[in-house]
Order: structure tokens, then sequence, then C-alpha cells
């Protein structure tokens, strides 16, 4: 199973989609804005590893590079910061036909509840992945994937 969506995921999902020439210029744009501001957040460290990562060749030891710098939790002063990036470069993605098919969507939910635990209506994800810790129930309802083709008449 695949893990829950990081900072680093959407960032070469943004790669995957902003590398591709069909790409409309707006979600190549909110790609650039967001790496931009992980850069200025993170440092050095973290622009290099992005030139990694949206090179083919250097991918993966620019995820494992850029990881490094910004996994685990964000701050709640950089998560505020780079909220407006990351939702910008979401909502570029979702209308954006060519940008969603280099980069489909994922929802990943980790979910630590004292009490009971509701999912409901995630639409339109390839992936979907839930961990959760409750103390209580757990109810999923109202998945509807996206197969990844149209299903024709």
């Amino acid at each position: 199973m695949a893990d829950p969506i990081t900072l680093t995921t959407l960032l070469l999902a943004g790669a995957a989609a902003a590398g591709t020439e069909l790409v409309k210029e707006g979600t190549k744009d909110a790609y650039r804005k967001l790496k931009d501001k992980v850069g200025e957040l993170f440092g050095s460290r973290a622009t290099r590893a992005l030139a990694k990562l949206e090179d083919p060749a250097t991918q993966e030891e620019g995820k494992k590079d850029l990881e490094s710098c910004v996994g685990g939790n964000l701050g709640a002063d950089d998560a505020s910061q780079i909220e407006p990036f990351v939702n910008a470069l979401v909502q570029a993605l979702k209308e954006d036909v060519a940008g969603s098919s280099a980069a489909h969507a994922r929802v990943g939910l980790d979910i630590v509840a004292g009490g009971n635990a509701f999912i409901r209506e995630i639409h339109n994800a390839r992936e979907v992945v839930v961990k959760v810790k409750a103390d209580k129930d757990v109810i999923i309802e109202g998945i509807r994937m996206d197969p990844g083709k149209n299903p024709g008449k």
C-alpha cells in the first residue's frame, strides 16, 4: 500500500506535470511558485533536491534528499506559508487534463482519533490510502474512484 501523500509526493507530481509539453502554463506556474516557496522556506539543500527530483536520472536521489529537508511534520508557520501554494497547484492539476493525467489523484489520510472516525465522500482519486487508529468505530463511505481512463459509450 502506498504511503499518504506528502509535500515531497506533491512536488514529484508537480514536476511530472510541469515536464509535460501539453500541460497548461497555469499548472507549470503553480508548480514553479510552490517550488520557489519550498526553496525559500527550507533553503538551498531543498532547492538542489528539487532540481534532482525534476531529472528522471536523479529522481529517486532527489526524492530522498527532499524528504530529508522537508519531510516529517511542518511547523504551523511553515504550513500556513506553504498552504496557498499547495492549494494552487492542486487546483491547477484538477483543472488541467494533461496535468491530471501526468500526476494522478492520490488521497492519503493518517488519522488518530480518540473516538469514532468518519471518512466520507472521496471522489475521482486513483489511489486512496487510509491509516486510522481510533478508539471506537471507523466508518468509510462514499468513495468513488477514477479508473484512469474514459469509460467510453
